[in-house]
């Protein structure tokens, strides 16, 4: 994405959720939106009810999407026809990317409907990023549109240390095709030269169209001197959408989407840390991250957003856990959070905020009182009791290999730090440990549960052996929460469902195989592919007749 933005014609544009109550019909923003108190009412009840019913009875969103599609594919075009024998030969990638879309694709061809937009835009993040919000690429374009920092604050995308919304779909969806809009007017209309500008900026089409013109060459997108990455890009949306467009020419596998919302957005009104958030809801943890990407922290921020989106079929779960938990009353969440200034005393912290030095050492788990400068802190409220520590655990992504030109990150549930770092700083979470005798890297990290390697890292070891007394960091804040992840998957089970362990060496098809059902309802199901299964981390197997 380029950085020029008109940022004011283009704030304008941005469209906010207005509506709190729509049960009766399917929203138009393609996503259901509910207040935190549906329980309370037996008419809204049913209403969700209905919502759901919609859903399970839906047709095929990708066979309603072809008949949606407007623009000419140029499937004669060499460029077209060379994209086309590459997705062919490559449809392990398109199976994942549509697999990861499958939540948000009726939410974005409702919002692109709603802006009277080509419907063949609902594959461009497939071309962005595979569909996936975590992926970030070399030059810190994020989330599924690829937004820079800086197109995404002209395009009014809030961007600070809770919340990223590049990540979040709802955001940078809207944000996105606002652009895109605003591109379709600049180049009148000529939908190859606008999507060729949301690739390389709007500044170097004009600048390539105006060569031409002074060499006396052809306008048009094929012709233009731009860059190799721009004419790869435009062939690859068309190619897609010329692939989904014939079925019986391009034989490709797309999981079944319901042309329904699948999605529910919920008000909850209150900072919640997202782990709680998932055990009211009765879904995983990764599930609630995968929807959710655009916080940062597992905890929201005091200043919101305080929406969350969930699963439709998992409103009427969470807001009835909701309304019986203490969560909101008694707990009340209220951290802040602060960067260590120069001069900054833990004293001087608890002063400014009103709270004491002992909560803020507790909270973010500090071995010292002394304070670094730079180092993040999250400040409890004066009148709350301490708050688990892992709420100030951040969802970051791991990056993972993917067959595209573009760098895929996904998430799993080990999390990781860069092994070549050389400033690693005590995050909340981790514990200090002084060596003793006979010790050795590996015993220590077998200790505690971590990776050795990681050990070395966060200590910036040059061998494996230490000297006894020696002070080192456990970066215990990074172990997985694999335990905690097999609570809430039981809860997704559904009479005759299947909880199962992964094996070694099992794929999504084995599995699927096993318990004669498909691939694509495990995928969905759990929203995991074959680069997140790992050994030992349990699924649903939706095998159960409720499920169909």
């Amino acid at each position: 994405m380029p950085k020029n933005v008109f940022k004011t014609l283009l704030v304008g544009m941005i469209s906010l959720i207005v509506s709190n109550t729509s049960f009766t019909a399917p929203s138009t923003e393609g996503i259901q939106l509910y207040q935190k108190n549906v329980h309370l009412s037996p008419v809204h009840k049913q209403k969700l009810a209905d919502d759901i019913t919609r859903y399970r009875n839906a047709d095929n969103l990708w066979d309603v999407l072809r008949e949606e599609f407007t623009l000419p594919h140029y499937e004669e075009t060499p460029a077209v026809q060379e994209k086309i024998e590459w997705f062919m030969n490559n449809q392990d990638f398109l199976l994942r990317a549509a697999t990861r879309a499958a939540p948000y694709l009726y939410y974005i061809l409702q919002q692109v409907k709603k802006r009277h937009l080509p419907a063949e835009l609902v594959l461009l993040p497939i071309v962005e990023s595979g569909y996936n919000p975590f992926s970030m690429s070399n030059v810190g374009a994020s989330g599924i549109w690829q937004l820079m920092p800086n197109t995404a604050s002209g395009l009014g995308v809030k961007q600070d240390w809770w919340f990223d919304g590049r990540r979040d779909v709802i955001s940078s969806t809207r944000a996105a095709l606002n652009y895109l809009s605003y591109l379709q007017s600049f180049f009148d209309g000529n939908w190859l030269l606008a999507t060729a500008a949301y690739n390389t900026g709007e500044g170097n089409v004009l600048a390539a169209i105006r060569r031409n013109i002074r060499d006396g060459r052809d306008t048009d997108f094929w012709s233009l001197p731009v860059a190799q990455q721009t004419k790869d890009y435009v062939p690859s949306l068309l190619a897609l959408a010329a692939i989904i467009s014939h079925p019986d020419q391009y034989p490709v596998y797309f999981p079944p989407v319901h042309n329904a919302p699948y999605l529910a957005q919920v008000d909850i009104g209150i900072q919640m840390n997202l782990k709680y958030a998932a055990k009211l809801a009765g879904i995983s943890d990764t599930k609630m991250k995968q929807l959710n990407p655009g916080f940062t922290r597992l905890t929201m921020s005091s200043r919101g957003p305080y929406k969350l989106v969930l699963p439709i079929e998992n409103v009427e779960q969470f807001t009835e856990n909701l309304a019986i938990s203490a969560y909101g009353k008694t707990n009340k969440i209220n951290w802040r959070h602060y960067r260590v200034k120069s001069g900054d005393t833990l004293a001087l912290v608890a002063k400014k905020f009103n709270t004491s030095p002992t909560a803020i050492q507790k909270l973010n788990h500090l071995a010292k009182t002394k304070l670094t400068h730079g180092v993040n802190l999250l400040i409890p409220n004066a009148a709350q009791n301490t708050p688990q520590i892992a709420a100030t655990e951040e969802m970051e992504p791991i990056p993972v290999k993917e067959k595209y030109n573009k760098p895929v990150v996904a998430t799993t549930a080990s999390p990781r730090i860069n092994l070549a770092q050389t400033n690693y700083v005590l995050q909340p979470g981790d514990t200090i440990y002084m060596v003793r005798s006979k010790d050795s890297v590996e015993s220590i990290a077998k200790r505690f549960r971590i990776n050795s390697n990681l050990l070395q890292a966060a200590n910036n070891l040059a061998g494996r052996k230490m000297k006894p007394g020696v002070q080192l960091i456990i970066p215990t804040h990074l172990k997985a929460q694999a335990s905690n992840r097999e609570m809430r998957v039981k809860n997704q089970i559904m009479p005759g469902d299947t909880l199962y362990m992964v094996r070694r060496g099992d794929t999504i098809e084995k599995i699927a195989h096993r318990f004669h059902t498909t691939s694509a309802a495990i995928r969905l199901t759990n929203l995991v592919d074959d680069n997140s299964l790992q050994e030992g981390i349990k699924l649903v197997v939706p095998t159960g007749k409720l499920r169909a």
